[in-house]
């Protein structure tokens, strides 16, 4: 989210006045000619091996280690710096708890072979899964109507984890736990909410977005702020009012990953909760609409970087997956040829030339541009 980009701006701090170990040990034998010569008379010279230099070297070391340990101490205690367990305990001066690892949920359909003339139970906790030793676990109690074949039900990832996002619609397709008449079972949705213990940035982003939180009005920022709160990795929130008492949040995943409807709808019931969402308002979570778009693009190096000519070739289609990227990583951001332009140049090209697409396209608020089809042609050499 970048929010937090914004600590940059506060000043460095040094708890030790900047102190290196050069300067402690040059401190040291400057003390300890001052003195050697108020106590003899005499000028102390030292050479590489003297005995006394060593033992100050020595003695330097292990106090510059006490520096550095101040140092990090008196960081610990600041937003910019903390990190791990200190980073948690400033946390809880906002009420905020480090976010753990989840699994993801899904909703599965179990069926019959054919009807049957009494209720079929679906016990809660049953286990389903790809066969790769991960389960699915029902969260509730279901059951197949008599007369009807089958019933969907969602089910929860006993693991946890952004891995456990991955299976495809119809790959959850076996069952751990037999239950009677049952069939066939498979996983209707793609697995959303899968999620990662909460890293160290995206906690600080948190505690430092925790002042929006704050508000009962229902301000832009602190839905933004409950989102983040939901799912800390998101790549961006858009929120915008419609009409008067209704608020309308657009949740885009990490990656610029269009949210699932599963993801949506606990999204949804999270923000809608009584301590989030404002009495008055009518909260809707959405998932970006998408607008797509292409890349079809010729470009030239100049003769003088022949030698290079491969290494470009190569920076310049990494410039293209970084526009690429920059475009779907933000909701309402506007398609603009010139970035594309101007970062495949950066990358050595001499000469682009855009053919047809992309051209420069507003989008909307609710809106993430996407990639369609890509050409990227190579033309040759070129005079300087």
């Amino acid at each position: 989210m970048g929010k937090t980009d914004e600590l940059k701006k506060y000043p460095e701090l040094s708890f030790i006045d900047e102190m290196t170990l050069p300067r402690l040990i040059e401190n040291m034998e400057a003390l300890y000619k001052q003195k050697y010569f108020e106590t003899t008379g005499r000028i102390k010279q030292f050479r590489a091996a003297d005995r006394e230099r060593l033992l100050l070297e020595a003695c330097a070391y292990y106090l510059y280690q006490g520096y550095v340990m101040v140092d990090r101490a008196g960081k610990m205690n600041l937003l910019k710096y903390a990190e791990g367990k200190y980073l948690e305990n400033l946390g809880a001066l906002k009420g905020i708890q480090r976010n753990g690892a989840e699994g993801s949920v899904v909703t599965v359909k179990f069926s019959l072979r054919s009807r049957r003339e009494s209720t079929t139970p679906i016990p809660k906790g049953s286990r389903v899964t790809a066969g790769d030793g991960v389960a699915f676990e029902t969260t509730a109690y279901a059951e197949i109507p008599a007369g009807e074949t089958s019933v969907q039900v969602k089910a929860k990832c006993q693991s946890a984890g952004l891995i456990t996002n991955n299976y495809a619609a119809g790959e959850i397709s076996r069952m751990v736990d037999a239950i009677p008449y049952v069939d066939a079972v498979q996983n209707m949705t793609i697995p959303a909410g899968g999620k990662d213990v909460e890293t160290d940035d995206e906690l600080r982003e948190r505690i430092y977005m925790a002042p929006e939180g704050y508000t009962t009005a229902g301000s832009l920022e602190a839905y933004r702020y409950h989102a983040i709160r939901f799912d800390s990795t998101l790549e961006d929130v858009a929120v915008f009012s419609p009409a008067p008492n209704e608020v309308t949040i657009v949740a885009l995943q990490d990656g610029g990953v269009i949210p699932s409807g599963e993801y949506i709808e606990n999204l949804q019931k999270f923000i809608s909760r009584d301590d989030i969402r404002m009495l008055t308002d009518k909260v809707s979570v959405k998932a970006p609409q998408t607008m797509p778009y292409d890349v079809d693009v010729e470009y030239w190096i100049n003769k003088s970087d022949e030698d290079r000519a491969e290494t470009i070739q190569k920076s310049v289609n990494e410039a293209v997956e970084e526009f690429i990227n920059w475009q779907k990583g933000k909701i309402g951001r506007d398609i603009v040829p010139d970035k594309l332009r101007y970062l495949m140049i950066r990358a050595g090209a001499k000469r682009v030339e855009i053919a047809k697409s992309p051209q420069f396209m507003t989008v909307g608020r609710d809106t993430v541009a996407v990639l369609g089809r890509k050409s990227i042609r190579y033309q040759g050499l070129e005079d300087d």
